[in-house]
């Protein structure tokens, strides 16, 4: 009975993760489509596209946040109530203001929301942790990945037809978004305590240094720090191919039987698939003790196979190799998390979880900006040796240092 009920609870986790995911992706999608109506669109669309990227950025000061706020599932469920309001009183702007000045609000809003949901990110490791201790925690991390990953994927389809059949009635989609909050903070409710006892700090230095709590335990752990490297490095290798690809396609330079837009979308639907079976039937086929490591390997191959095969320039080599890095890399990311939480004090989860969300909302956009920017001086067959060299070496690192991935 035990067990039934904590798998209850971990169901409405998960049926808060599905709700906010959803909403955020509906909402996106309608401040997407209303900037795109506004004169000098592409200022709003880029403020937009923007701004979506920052509130990630800050996850390596909130991670210390987190980790002080002992009942993990109560905050998270205020922060949603926050959010609900938020996107209720956003619903009620439309009544007032018109074009720039609401999108400008509009912005505004959705940004704060979006750093206030940092909190709730930070916290979801120790409380999946928590919850189902039997089911391990690189399932549970699958799980919420795979949910995560779907209804981004549905969110944005359904998000588009949703706004059509509203005839572009923004105020419901606010409105909806504030709804799918308010419903999470309900199965956050449901969900009861989680709650962490705070360690006792040795001296008071080690409070005023706890903003960089996580910084400082990669630096005294390093096997942990090593899975942190290796998360950022597959990040930066993987980030840029996609766009490389589809200005290889714009140029004529890949084979495909089918126009660009079409080939665009399916490479992207492949990619989007496959990150979805990965977390959820790709960890199957690594167990015992070496999971982590040949995971990691097999997940590397496959990610220098995906870059490699932009050399045979055929959609269809494109498309099979893309399946497979995804579907290993996605099998890779639960074990790799997986191997963090088991080496990580619970008061210190959010902090460590915070840096790593960091170097992710920075690295691969960064990399991606890069690589893709200099095909315009360097050709694109270089740029992907160049990171073909890259998944190569991270593959010797990966050897020499397999001791850390066990």
């Amino acid at each position: 009975m035990k067990n039934t009920q904590s798998n209850q609870k971990l169901y409405q986790l998960f049926t808060a993760e599905a709700l906010t995911e959803i909403g955020d992706v509906f909402y996106y999608v309608a401040l997407i489509t209303y900037a795109s109506q506004l004169a000098n669109s592409s200022l709003a669309i880029s403020l937009v596209t923007t701004l979506e990227f920052i509130p990630p950025v800050f996850s390596i000061v909130i991670g210390p946040l987190a980790d002080k706020l002992r009942n993990k599932t109560k905050v998270s469920m205020i922060v949603n109530i926050i959010q609900c309001v938020l996107y209720i009183i956003n619903g009620l702007l439309f009544f007032k203001f018109q074009k720039w000045m609401l999108f400008s609000l509009c912005l505004i809003i959705n940004f704060v929301s979006d750093t206030l949901g940092i909190i709730t990110q930070e916290m979801e490791p120790i409380i999946l942790k928590k919850l189902s201790p039997k089911i391990s925690y690189e399932k549970k991390y699958g799980w919420v990945s795979a949910i995560a990953q779907s209804f981004s994927m549905g969110g944005k389809f359904l998000g588009g037809i949703l706004l059509t059949l509203l005839n572009n009635h923004y105020i419901f989609m606010s409105f909806i978004n504030a709804a799918t909050f308010g419903c999470a903070a309900v199965a956050l409710a449901l969900i009861g305590n989680v709650i962490v006892q705070d360690e006792i700090h040795e001296n008071e230095e080690d409070k005023k240094s706890s903003a960089l709590e996580g910084v400082k335990f990669l630096k005294n752990n390093p096997k942990v720090r090593f899975i942190v490297i290796l998360l950022s490095n597959i990040n930066i290798v993987l980030a840029p191919i996609l766009p490389i690809a589809y200005i290889l396609l714009a140029n004529k330079e890949i084979y495909t039987p089918v126009n660009y837009s079409m080939s665009v979308s399916l490479l992207t639907a492949i990619d989007s698939l496959a990150s979805i079976l990965g977390p959820t039937f790709g960890l199957r086929l690594f167990k015992d003790k070496k999971a982590l490591i040949n995971s990691v390997m097999v997940g590397s191959i496959f990610s220098l196979t995906f870059c490699l095969s932009i050399f045979a320039r055929n959609i269809y080599v494109l498309m099979l190799t893309l399946f497979l890095a995804s579907f290993f890399i996605g099998a890779t990311i639960p074990l790799l998390f997986g191997g963090i939480i088991k080496n990580v004090p619970e008061t210190k989860i959010g902090s460590v979880n915070g840096v790593i969300d960091t170097l992710l909302a920075i690295t691969p956009p960064l990399s991606t900006f890069v690589f893709s920017s200099s095909v315009q001086y360097v050709s694109a067959f270089i740029n992907i040796l160049i990171l073909s060299i890259f998944s190569g070496l991270i593959i010797l690192i990966i050897i020499r240092n397999r001791k850390n991935l066990f």
